[in-house]
Parts: structure tokens; C-alpha cells; sequence
């Protein structure tokens, strides 16, 4: 029983209305994320996936920023570093939809391991579009939560069946605000 009034009392704290106020993006607020994946398809049993960026606010609800993407696992790293931009749409609550688009220089490097195909150390252009949420869970902090779809000009992606140049990732993680 304990746990069912833990749980209701985490969801009413969830969806109550906002005790902050308006959520406000406004023109010169910066952001901090740092946030990880989780990759469904990848061949290795380890992996670590680590996203970053810095963001700006150029205007109420706009962004735009620098993006690093450290991927490593037991035989492969990938880098990921460039610019994106991203729209919030701030309301009455305290949850944040938002909408944004990256373009990232990335290099894949390591070794073939235990795969059963063989690939090359590989730079290339990514292009990423991306969705998700934001919770602020005070005027500072925010826990995110996002699905974003890369294309690249060159195979970066390593899965149980070989080498992609298109991938989904979900990404969770923190968002300061300062």
C-alpha cells in the first residue's frame, strides 16, 4: 500500500500545476545538458553514450548552440561535434515541448573486434532531427527527455547488422539553467 501512495503522491507532484509559474525561456538564458542513450541496435555488450551541449537563447524560446556526442564500447568510438538550434514552446505548465535540428562533424574509430564485417576508421557530416520534453523541476533544472533521427554522409552507425548511415536514438538527461 505504501508504494501505491508513493506513486500517486510522485504523479499529483507531476502533473500539478506549475509552483514556479510560467515557464520562461527568455532572450540571454543559457543551457547546459548533459544527457545519455540508449541504442537498441548496437553489436557490442558495452556501451557508453554521453550528449552534451551549451545553448544560448538568441531569442524568448530560441536556441542555438554547440553539440559533443561521445559514443565508446568495447571496440569502437565515435565523436560527434557541432552546432544545433532548438525551439521551445513554453506554456502555463511546467512541462516544455521542443523541436530542434543539429549538423555534426563525427568520426568512428576502432577496431573490428568480434564483428562479422569489417569497416574503416570513417569522418562524415550527420544531420540530426530532434523531438522531446522537458520537466522543470524548478526554474533551474529541467529533465528532458528525446527522440531524435541522424542521417550522414558516410556509415557512423554500428548495429548487430553491420554499418548504418541513418539511426533513431532516445536520449534522457538533465538541462541546467543559468
Amino acid at each position: 500500500m505504501k508504494k501505491y501512495a508513493v506513486a500517486l503522491a510522485v504523479m499529483g507532484a507531476l502533473s500539478a500545476p506549475s509552483v514556479w509559474a510560467q515557464v520562461s525561456l527568455p532572450q540571454g538564458t543559457q543551457e547546459l545538458a548533459l544527457q545519455g542513450s540508449l541504442d537498441l541496435d548496437y553489436v557490442d555488450d558495452y556501451l557508453f553514450i554521453l550528449n552534451t551541449s551549451y545553448g544560448y537563447f538568441i531569442r524568448e524560446d530560441w536556441e542555438i548552440g554547440a553539440v559533443l556526442d561521445i559514443n565508446m564500447s568495447d571496440s569502437t568510438q565515435t565523436f560527434q561535434f557541432g552546432g544545433f538550434t532548438e525551439y521551445n514552446f513554453t506554456n502555463q505548465s511546467n512541462w516544455v515541448p521542443y523541436l530542434g535540428a543539429a549538423a555534426q562533424v563525427a568520426n568512428l574509430s576502432g577496431d573490428n573486434g568480434d564483428f562479422e564485417f569489417d569497416f574503416e576508421d570513417v569522418t562524415a557530416l550527420n544531420i540530426k532531427i530532434a523531438g522531446g520534453i522537458k520537466y522543470f523541476i524548478n526554474p533551474h533544472v529541467a529533465l528532458s527527455a528525446e527522440v531524435n533521427y541522424n542521417i550522414s554522409t558516410d556509415d557512423i552507425s554500428v548495429t548487430k547488422d553491420g554499418l548504418e548511415d541513418s539511426f533513431t536514438r532516445f536520449i534522457f538527461g538533465t538541462r541546467f539553467y543559468f
